[in-house]
This record gives structure tokens, C-alpha cells and sequence, in this order.
């Protein structure tokens, strides 16, 4: 398809954020060889303790994604374009691990709180369900609890089972896909007819108006939309590129499917 121009439509400059990291001093970090790092209790933790807050270098997914794995491994999402990427050296309050029956939840988008009485010893766990929708850090679990799902994946916030058991415990932004997701409608055959006639003249602004009926998020930008759509970076970054077989790729899915399956 040609087009007379592409617009920076949606387009938003990231302020750089630097968020310190904090641990309680009711725990302690301690190493797990091989496995890594964790944090216990070294005496009791009332439920409702904020007990820990990630910090690092808020930067979007394309930026984050040039970091080293180590250093990515210790990041929490905050948006869906937004990442704080872990300090350079490991701090106490980068050590809180996943589990599939965890003790801790997400009082906010950085800040982990216990969801019930933690006694001495034991382990801090959150699940990273709670706080991560994007494919930076999935892997095989090995929690051993008998909730175990065997592995952790940027969908798992999706489980109905999980939205009952941490309700009141996402980060907020987890929060807000769970209620977009009842907003969110096919495009009927008039939404359709627009964007394919609107394409040409200026494709992101089209592509972003029909994606934001498809998600149920009227006023979220390209970068956020591009998001939800793809989860292989390089075809990611393409999109953000506003490279023309990409938008053509996915107006014509659009065009197709009217947004099932996206």
C-alpha cells in the first residue's frame, strides 16, 4: 500500500525515572547457589508490611532489551512500555523471588506487601504473574509448591484462577488490562471500512484508533498498543519503526479478523 506520509501520532519522549530499592529490616537477602538470590524473615512480618520496592532505570522495552540478561533478570514492569531496569550492582531490595504460592503481592507498581503474617525464616515470594506482562523474563519454574504451574509466562495474569487468588494484589497497570479487557470489542464492518480508508493518508493514526477499540484502552499510545499486539522484538521494533510492510502486515490482520485473536 502507498501512503502520502506517516505521522508521529501518540508519539510520547520517556523521561527518564531512577527509583532507589529498598528491603524491610525485618529481612534479610541470602544467596542460593546456584540458583541465585532471595530474601527471608529474620523475625515476624505482620500482613500488610510493605516489605520491599524495586528500583532501577525506568526505560521503554526497546531500550531495556539492551541490557544484559543478569541485569534485566532483576527489572519489574510498570507499564506495558515501561520497565525499571535493575542497578548495576545487586541491591538488597532486588531479591525477592517468584513463587507460585507466594506470601507477598503488589501494593503498587514497585512496592511488594505481605499478604498475610510471614513468620521467621521464611522465604519472601511474590508471583511474577502480579506484576509482568511482557516476555523479558519467562522461564521453567521450580518453586516445588503444589501450586506450581511448572512455568512462569508474560500471560499468566491472564489465568482466571490467578486474578480470583491475587485479587487486590496486581500492580496497577495489570489491573487496568484486566478491566480493559471488558471494554475491549471486535471492530464491526463500518470500523473496518474506516481504517482501511483512512490508512493510506496516515496508517499509525488508523492502526491506533481500531487497536484502541480492540483492547479497551481509548487513550493509550502507539508504543503501549504495539505492546498488547507483538511480542517478538524484532518485529516489535519494526512496528515502532512505523516500517510500511509491518503496518501492512497488521492492517491487512485487522482487516481479516476485525482484532480476534489480537
Amino acid at each position: 500500500m502507498s501512503r502520502a506520509s506517516t505521522s508521529s501520532y501518540s508519539e510520547v519522549k520517556l523521561v527518564v525515572t531512577v527509583v532507589h530499592n529498598f528491603l524491610t529490616p525485618l529481612a534479610s537477602p541470602f544467596t542460593t547457589p546456584p540458583h541465585g538470590h532471595g530474601s527471608r524473615a529474620i523475625a515476624l512480618i505482620p500482613a500488610g508490611t510493605t516489605v520491599a520496592t524495586f528500583g532501577g532505570l525506568g526505560l521503554p522495552r526497546h531500550e531495556f532489551d539492551m541490557y544484559p540478561s543478569e541485569r534485566r533478570s532483576r527489572s519489574i514492569q510498570v507499564n506495558l512500555d515501561l520497565i525499571f531496569l535493575g542497578p548495576q550492582a545487586r541491591e538488597p531490595g532486588d531479591s525477592i523471588n517468584h513463587s507460585c504460592d507466594p506470601n507477598c503481592g503488589m501494593r503498587n507498581a514497585t512496592s511488594v506487601v505481605t499478604m498475610r503474617e510471614v513468620e521467621e525464616g521464611e522465604e519472601l515470594t511474590f508471583d511474577y504473574a502480579m506484576s509482568d506482562a511482557s516476555n523479558y523474563d519467562e522461564f521453567d519454574c521450580n518453586c516445588n509448591s503444589v501450586l506450581c504451574r511448572g512455568t512462569v509466562r508474560a500471560d499468566d495474569w491472564k489465568l482466571e484462577p490467578l486474578r480470583h487468588r491475587y485479587a487486590g494484589y496486581f500492580s496497577p497497570y495489570i489491573q487496568r488490562l484486566i478491566a480493559s479487557e471488558k471494554r475491549g470489542a471486535l471492530l464491526t464492518k463500518n470500523d473496518v471500512e474506516l481504517l482501511m480508508s483512512s490508512y493510506d493518508k496516515d496508517p499509525v493514526r488508523a492502526l491506533t484508533q481500531s487497536l484502541r477499540k480492540v483492547f479497551g484502552m481509548p487513550h493509550a499510545t502507539w508504543h503501549t498498543l504495539i505492546e498488547r499486539v507483538e511480542h517478538d522484538a524484532a518485529r516489535r521494533s519494526l512496528l515502532f519503526a512505523h516500517d510500511e510492510v509491518s503496518l501492512d502486515q497488521l492492517v491487512s490482520l485487522l482487516n481479516e479478523t476485525r482484532g480476534a485473536g489480537l
